[in-house]
């Protein structure tokens, strides 16, 4: 990529790209095929060294599609194939919640019991079910959340619980739904409890093993697996090797490494009753209830997800330098699985919205069609939650303004958009023909957007919000002028009703806010601009920054 590419040439790019259009099957008249639609999606893994991705698609049984992309190991270029073991991260939730269930059904404990039962000395685990513990209800604090504490040291399963213990509780055991790690490493070490063995030889002899999952298991740090996928985390476009994380720490939380192919084979035996019995797997796949009586979407280690008129069983899962989605659509008996080895991952790759979009394409004549929303009605206090600025990448950016109770979203380069609300956090963007949808994080904080458009995707983050300052005006005089970048790219600084603007060619006018003197940004876009100045006082350069790149450019003599 050239430099200059960045700020405005790879912006009308990506705008292209946001247009959707599929040019090959438009001149063909016809629906791609699922090769070449999976394949599209994970084409940016294909060129270069990037990290890789395993995707396995199957049908009543049958194993569809199976491929990998990129590498599993950058350094030795290996690359990525259906045998890769990745880390799985949450995804083993569901298999310390089926231990769990397993052991209920041998009539060795039950869900509606007080966690007081197994750990007597619980703080208030005489008030926490085991249901709670299943489905994020309990109210107990996520360890992973807490500070200080150092995750590159093994920790033994009695040493983590004893800090679990000493947290306070976010909630009433039942008042809430709030997603934690804490519960399933009770789960986890409760199974060791009442089996006798380690999760790791329980999980081993009562599934792997029956099952023929001979590439899944609790991953250990001190062993080298067979065909292991090393873990790595993009940064500004950059491909870096993950930070290490000791494994101990997740420990029936997301210990689990695993492979797509194996991953089928769970998902064959769980929907076809070969591990669980029938009534079992209606309460695991029932919505939580909370005390009020009110439903959220997550049964004993799954999501449960109703999308566009079907239902999905789901979980994702994120562990240093991996990511991961494994998702059931019972109905039409349809398993996909995407293992990814690198976490934050590459531009326009997500496990989950990779996955999310393989199923629509392949049930798009049983989905039904997006709907605008003409008729939900979402509180205004709801809509100030989105207001903010959303990083599409390369310098793009989404600005989500409210006015009069009305979403709009302005695109860099574009005009502003209205969002219709299909749901309390899903909007039809008109102008892009494509669904917006706000995801907040574990605190309920909206902290990205996802962004679905002819069956692609783009995950932006949302940007931090900037405060602008008041400066003197005269100081913009000694800002002003022509800055060149290189390769024929020049912008101009201008003053204009003691305001500053930058002019770019292809681009409209934007108005700069200040964070400082030498310091400002954009609301229409996701770069920030610094200048610099000589000995007299005036600017002699400035940079750009954006995704982590800094663009130089030079001041023209007037």
């Amino acid at each position: 990529m050239k430099k200059i590419v960045g700020f405005v040439s790879s912006a009308i790019i990506l705008i292209n790209l946001l247009a959707g259009i599929n040019l090959q099957a438009q001149e063909k008249n016809r629906i791609p095929s699922l090769d070449y639609y999976i394949s599209h999606i994970f084409r940016s893994l294909q060129i270069d060294t990037m990290p890789g991705a395993s995707v396995l698609v199957s049908q009543n049984g049958d194993i569809i599609y199976q491929k990998g992309f990129g590498y599993a190991d950058i350094e030795k270029k290996i690359p990525v194939t259906p045998d890769t073991k990745f880390k799985i991260g949450s995804i083993s939730k569901q298999f310390t919640a089926v231990a769990i269930l397993k052991l209920q059904e041998e009539g060795k404990i039950k869900t509606e019991d007080k966690l007081s039962k197994y750990i007597p000395d619980f703080p208030r685990g005489n008030e926490v079910t085991i249901y709670q513990l299943l489905t994020h209800t309990s109210g107990i604090h996520d360890y992973n959340s807490t500070p200080n504490l150092d995750m590159t040291k093994p920790v033994t399963p009695q040493a983590l619980l004893d800090i679990i213990k000493k947290l306070p509780y976010d909630f009433n055991p039942g008042e809430r739904y709030l997603y934690n790690n804490s519960g399933y490493f009770i789960l986890g070490y409760i199974v060791a409890q009442l089996s006798g063995k380690t999760l790791g030889e329980y999980l081993n002899e009562t599934f792997f093993k029956p099952l023929g999952m001979k590439n899944s298991g609790i991953y250990e740090t001190n062993i080298v697996l067979n065909n292991e996928a090393q873990g790595y985390s993009m940064n500004g476009g950059k491909v870096k090797k993950a930070d290490f994380q000791e494994m101990s720490w997740t420990l029936g939380v997301g210990s689990i490494y695993s492979t797509t192919k194996d991953l089928y084979k769970w998902n064959e035996a769980i929907f076809n009753e070969k591990v669980l019995s029938n009534a079992t797997l209606k309460a695991a796949f029932t919505q939580a209830g909370l005390n009020s009586g009110s439903k959220v979407d997550y049964g004993f280690g799954w999501f449960l997800i109703t999308n566009r008129g079907l239902k999905f069983i789901q979980h994702s899962g994120g562990v240093s330098g991996f990511s991961a989605f494994l998702g059931r659509q019972p109905e039409n008996k349809l398993t996909v699985c995407v293992l990814l080895n690198s976490l934050p991952s590459p531009e326009g790759i997500h496990p989950t919205l990779n996955g999310q979009a393989i199923f629509e394409f392949i049930l798009q004549d049983k989905i039904e069609n997006q709907r605008i929303g003409v008729d939900t009605i979402v509180s205004e206090n709801i809509l100030k939650k989105y207001v903010g600025r959303y990083n599409y990448g390369q310098g793009m950016a989404l600005w989500v303004t409210l006015k009069d109770k009305q979403l709009f979203g302005q695109m860099t380069a574009m005009e502003a958009s209205p969002l219709t609300p299909i749901s309390e956090n899903e909007f039809y963007f008109k102008a892009r023909n494509a669904k917006i949808k706000f995801v907040s994080d574990r605190y309920s904080i909206v902290d990205r957007l996802f962004q679905y458009q002819n069956g692609d995707f783009f995950e932006a983050t949302r940007l931090k919000d900037e405060t602008p300052i008041k400066i003197n005006p005269d100081f913009y005089d000694k800002l002003t002028g022509k800055y060149d970048f290189g390769n024929n790219y020049v912008i101009e600084i201008i003053k204009e009703n003691d305001k500053l603007f930058v002019l770019t060619p292809y681009m409209p006018k934007y108005e700069l806010l200040p964070t400082g003197e030498l310091d400002y940004f954009a609301m229409e876009v996701a770069s920030k601009i610094s200048f610099v100045l000589n000995k007299e006082g005036k600017a002699e350069s400035l940079n750009s920054t954006f995704d982590g790149m800094i663009l130089p450019a030079t001041k023209l003599v007037d």
